[in-house]
């Protein structure tokens, strides 16, 4: 194995977070490089788990790491608190403007408990239950109205905190009777929700709802890629942003989508799935009806060819221990067949893949990153493609023992970064740090 130089650059501890996991990462127009990540502050595990949107930047192509920002973060402590987890981020070369998307869960809340249901009546109001399962409606002023329209006392605040009549009456987001004070709590499912920053990731907006866009009420989990998104540079869809996410249905099983924005993300769209149609051990297929953990398809990246084609890597759950693929024609709103792709080993876990910019000498060259082992998530490993990821001749290891999720991104050096978790301890899960590395094409051919 050829070595290259990696640094921790989350790690336990670290601002105050117990531990960190799940990296995106992007370079921007400027250079910058943004690196999100999951702050899990008192203990590694997901959701239910006080979770915070977090990032950090580089401006010299990851050499030095400005100080830890803290993006978004909910009320409540602890394995009690809410949660705000698995970031993806993209930018629009044509504005500037970088979004990121993560999912927000209430306390108590996270994939397996998520209840169905979008949680927005059609005017786009936050709904809140009281102890009875009565159901309110919050205004976007903080006023809340009852089931027949009509104001209440009830006033919620930024934070989620509930007042009646000047008293304190719990928080929306806090975990199901955990408050004496408890009133009216947010509906106990999964919340898509966007974030952009129009100054390279110095400075980002609160966040917005995506769930009454991109979100169907028998969808219990929605949650991002997460890793980054893309904006497509060829064909009748050049300048859509397209972000992978994926969602469980009311049965609990999992499929993922590509969401889009041909508005410079003001509004969304979700595409199909490629479990719509698919024909799977002689069944056809639906994300709203598939019933068999082998049928899952979660996890997911995806690249733009210079045909225009959209090639879409996803996590999948069939006993075969490959990484599925699958290709759109239409910019996302379709899939074709879902195939394996022999090469690429995996076991079980999101990978990351980018498309590294046309060099003029007619390769296509595509990268690809995962722990490539069929049983355990181990030596992590870089491949690369000239052949828009038919074939992969070229493929280092650049880290031997525990390798989870990962990131790639294309520095403004030509130099390809990865971002990923490494175990270093296995007696504490908690010992997990974020590695930065960098490395070259000819050191990956080499």
């Amino acid at each position: 194995m050829s070595t290259i130089q990696a640094e921790a650059i989350f790690y336990p501890n670290l601002a105050g977070s117990k531990a960190y996991r799940i990296p995106s990462m992007i370079t921007t127009s400027k250079g910058t490089v943004i690196a999100g990540i999951d702050a899990r502050i008192v203990d590694q595990t997901d959701n239910p788990n006080q979770i915070d949107v977090t990032i950090r930047r580089s401006e010299d192509h990851g050499v030095t790491w400005g100080s830890v920002q803290k993006l978004v973060a909910y009320a409540g402590e602890g394995l009690d608190g809410a949660a705000a987890i698995d970031t993806s981020l993209v930018e629009d070369e044509e504005t500037g403007t970088i979004f990121m998307i993560f999912m927000h869960t209430p306390g108590g809340i996270g994939l397996w408990k998520s209840e169905s249901g979008i949680g927005f009546d059609s005017d786009g109001r936050r709904k809140l239950y009281d102890s009875n399962g009565e159901c309110y409606y919050l205004a976007a002023n903080g006023c809340v109205y009852d089931g027949e329209d009509k104001k209440t006392a009830y006033t919620v605040d930024e934070k989620g905190y509930v007042t009646l009549e000047g008293q304190p009456a719990g928080n929306i987001y806090f975990k199901k009777g955990i408050d004496p004070n408890e009133s009216l709590l947010e509906a106990r499912t999964s919340f898509l929700q966007i974030i952009q920053s129009d100054d390279d990731g110095l400075t980002w907006s609160k966040p917005r709802e995506l769930n009454l866009q991109v979100k169907e009420e028998w969808m219990r989990f929605i949650g991002s890629g997460p890793g980054c998104g893309i904006q497509l540079k060829h064909g009748d869809k050049k300048g859509r942003i397209v972000f992978p996410i994926y969602f469980s249905n009311e049965a609990g099983h999992l499929s993922c989508a590509c969401m889009y924005s041909d508005d410079h993300g003001v509004t969304w769209e979700r595409g199909e799935s490629p479990n719509d149609g698919r024909v799977l051990d002689g069944e056809v297929l639906s994300a709203k009806t598939i019933s068999e953990g082998k049928q899952y398809l979660t996890e997911s990246q995806v690249i733009q060819l210079p045909t225009g084609e959209l090639k879409y890597y996803l996590r999948n759950h069939y006993t075969l221990k490959r990484t599925a693929v699958t290709t759109s024609t239409d910019g996302g709103k379709t899939w074709g067949e879902v195939t394996f792709d022999e090469t690429l080993v995996d076991p079980i876990c999101q990978s990351s893949v980018v498309l590294y910019p046309d060099l003029g000498d007619g390769k296509v060259r595509v990268l690809f990153s995962n722990p490539a082992d069929e049983k355990t998530r181990i030596k992590g490993t870089i491949r690369l493609s000239e052949d828009g990821g038919k074939t992969w001749p070229y493929s280092k290891v650049i880290e031997e023992g525990y390798y989870g999720y990962s990131c790639l991104t294309v520095l403004k050096t030509g130099e390809i970064g990865v971002l990923y978790e490494r175990v270093y301890d296995y007696s504490d899960w908690n010992n997990m740090d974020i590695q930065f590395a960098k490395f070259s094409l000819d050191w990956l051919k080499s």
